[in-house]
């Protein structure tokens, strides 16, 4: 609904837009706002030798102390004579800063991807309807996001499999949909749906490894859980026909899309645990412990860490963009505008499109979690 405001003089709405929306984009950036989602999570570091003077390890194997302790020569002797030295396979943790995640590659996509809406949906949401601004900013969002999707699911990717996997969802995705606009969103939001069902899974402790390290606050788990119930009621409620309306409909999704979004902190803080987790299993997993796999799990989950926030963070803000985009667009923005009477039958199109597109991003988010997390407890997929 849009807020009426009653100003000493008059300022025309489009430069009223572009001053609100220039402030917030100013507000968010110096703030840092978008790092304070990530803000405080734990990262975990490898090193190649244990220095003198270092804070106490988060994780060693069983048995092992942070340092050589006196009186124990023959402990001394035997780890001499090992190929694999104890002392060096441990892991610390660190905390994320602005500081931090801006030296990550990829920060740069992460920090638009959460700056756009946030700067240019609320005015065009709560200010007055201006004629071509307010119609037309919900896109910009829309069309940054499908692309960092795009860039971040399918171009980088180096497996035929998961390259195979995107383009069949975007094939399924659109010829249920009968959308090419819509199947084509949809299909983005498969791989970040099964990331987070990874997430998920180790989130809420389902292998039940017993670490303290890898779990998770209560308030995580709860939005965890929220997230997949509250999208896949929404997608069978809508499936079954027993919304009435759409703006029940629009309720719904916005509520599923911003619980996924307050999820993607625990999903990404899984992320990094899970290279914990697959380092602990390689350590124990023989006799001879394999570090060198769980060095280079731990450095890459690190180094990756804002390219999986952005995949995790980029479905849920474009259906709130999408949906932004359903409430201004509409007949009545260009209806008897002089030279705008022809972006009235595409206004009217676009309405429906962006709702068409927001439905099925959550319904096809929805069915991918859910099938994954039902593989994951089959015990058809494994987390390695």
């Amino acid at each position: 609904m849009a807020v009426s405001l009653s100003l000493p003089f008059p300022i025309p709405p489009a430069l009223l837009h572009a001053s609100a929306a220039l402030a917030l984009a100013a507000a968010a950036h110096f703030l840092h706002l978008p790092s304070l989602l990530l803000y405080s999570l734990h990262t975990y570091i490898h090193p190649d030798a244990v220095p003198s003077s270092t804070p106490r390890a988060v994780l060693r194997p069983p048995g092992s102390n942070s340092g050589p302790a006196p009186g124990h020569s023959s402990k001394r002797a035997a780890a001499k004579d090992s190929p694999f030295d104890a002392t060096s396979a441990q892991l610390y943790r660190l905390r994320l800063s602005h500081g931090t995640l801006a030296s990550r590659p990829h920060f740069a996509a992460y920090h638009l991807a959460l700056l756009l809406p946030l700067a240019l949906l609320p005015p065009a949401l709560l200010l007055p309807a201006a004629s071509a601004i307010s119609p037309l900013a919900p896109l910009v969002p829309v069309v940054y996001l499908f692309a960092a999707l795009l860039r971040h699911v399918v171009v980088p990717s180096p497996r035929p499999a998961q390259l195979a996997a995107a383009l069949g969802a975007l094939l399924v995705a659109t010829l249920v949909s009968s959308s090419p606009f819509a199947g084509a969103l949809a299909s983005l939001a498969a791989l970040p749906a099964a990331r987070f069902a990874r997430a998920f899974w180790l989130g809420t402790d389902q292998p039940r490894t017993g670490l303290a390290v890898l779990s998770s606050s209560g308030p995580a788990r709860l939005f965890l859980h929220l997230a997949v119930l509250v999208s896949s009621a929404t997608s069978i409620l809508q499936c079954c026909g027993f919304l009435d309306g759409p703006e029940q409909e629009v309720r719904l999704l916005a509520a599923a899309a911003g619980l996924q979004l307050l999820a993607a902190r625990a999903a990404v803080q899984m992320y990094l645990n899970e290279a914990v987790f697959c380092w602990y299993q390689r350590l124990h997993a023989s006799r001879t412990a394999d570090t060198e796999y769980g060095r280079a799990k731990v450095f890459l989950h690190n180094h990756h860490l804002c390219a999986v926030a952005t995949q995790l963070v980029a479905p849920p803000l474009l259906v709130l963009s999408l949906l932004a985009l359903w409430k201004v667009q509409g007949k009545d923005f260009f209806e008897g505008v002089e030279g705008m009477d022809w972006l009235v039958g595409w206004s009217v199109a676009m309405k429906e499109a962006a709702l068409l597109a927001a439905r099925w991003v959550v319904a096809v988010w929805s069915a991918v979690t859910v099938g994954t997390l039902v593989c994951y407890k089959r015990g058809w997929i494994f987390v390695l």
